[in-house]
């Protein structure tokens, strides 16, 4: 292992760009998008799914929209979505260069811009600002489309008990791969897991969070109780009333701390602060370092996001304690 890992006990990873490819991901917030706008006409989910590059280039702008939104701390993809949304609607268009000027200009922390952005949408539309809010009409109607288009029918169903709204969509979450070579992925959690905790904060639901690691033969290489996912935010979230999705912390110190540890204490700091010392972070994304590093741990960043080695630069400018290519690189 690399020398630098001697320093910590517990070793926390991001999913998408980190372990798992984001590019289905992607695609489902591109088709989601196009979808919720209704400029394809009569909705056709195999033609769409087949056209999706073409698709994903127009909705966000060669994927740039993407970048911006992610460097300003957007992590859950029904948040990619749901944001691209917000602006359209703002700006009345759909035209991808227009949207991304706009992205351009929001704070650097997402979690300070959507409540003014629902009241602007619902300024501009006359529709509700309560429609527009995360968490909403708007947002929990795009999250479930965005579900149909990665499930697919028979798992929808399975996950949430009930028919999808729009039936006929194949489902992405077929086509998972690592982002690093599997050999690679294997080896590198079988030689951590000898000395580490290893844990998971992911913006996925926990049976896309569970699917892939299972599949690849790979899950009992985590602490069961470090295995954070979207459903714990979501339960947190109706419980505080908080926006709790990263950049908080709150996904990071629930899976250190165990997703059996009471949500009120993490959030009045009432923890061991002493084991974030010993607590690495593992992320490709600009809300996970500025999670990281507000809970005061230390990140390693790794260029496999949708800036690749781009990102350098800007993970350098947010100190990142370590850059790597990837996370194969941790051997």
């Amino acid at each position: 292992m690399k020398s630098f890992l001697d320093k910590y006990n517990t070793v926390i990873f991001d999913m998408d760009g980190v372990i798992t490819s984001e590019q289905n991901y992607w695609n489902c917030a591109a088709l989601t998008v196009r979808e919720t706008l209704g400029t394809q006409g009569k909705l056709d989910p195999a033609a769409m799914t087949e056209n999706v590059k073409a698709i994903r280039s127009a909705v966000f702008a060669d994927d740039r929209l993407i970048s911006e939104l992610k460097s300003r701390g957007v992590n859950s993809n029904w948040d990619l979505g749901y944001i691209t949304v917000i602006i359209a609607q703002i700006l009345g268009t759909e035209d991808s260069s227009a949207m991304l000027e706009f992205a351009e200009s929001l704070s650097a922390n997402i979690l300070d811009e959507y409540d003014r952005l629902a009241a602007e949408a619902a300024e501009k539309t006359g529709k509700p600002e309560s429609y527009y809010i995360r968490n909403g009409e708007l947002w929990t109607a795009m999250r479930d489309c965005f579900q149909e288009w990665f499930l697919g029918d028979e798992l929808f169903e399975l996950q949430y008990g009930r028919k999808p709204h729009t039936p006929g969509k194949p489902g992405l979450v077929y086509g998972e791969m690592p982002i690093i070579p599997m050999d690679d992925l294997k080896l590198l959690l079988e030689e951590l897991s000898r000395t580490k905790r290893l844990c998971v904060g992911t913006g996925r639901p926990a049976l896309e969070m569970r699917k892939p690691l299972e599949q690849w033969g790979v899950i009992d290489r985590f602490a069961e109780n470090g295995l954070c996912n979207y459903d714990h935010v979501m339960e947190a979230e109706a419980e505080t009333g908080e926006h709790l999705t990263k950049p908080h912390p709150y996904m990071f110190l629930k899976a250190l701390y165990g997703i059996d540890y009471d949500n009120g204490k993490l959030l009045r700091g009432e923890y061991e602060k002493n084991q974030i010392e010993k607590t690495l972070i593992v992320g490709d994304a600009g809300a996970d370092i500025l999670a990281a590093h507000e809970m005061g741990a230390d990140f390693c960043a790794v260029l496999t996001g949708v800036q690749g080695k781009a990102a350098r630069g800007f993970f350098e400018e947010l100190g990142a304690e370590y850059i790597l290519d990837s996370a194969a690189e941790l051997l």
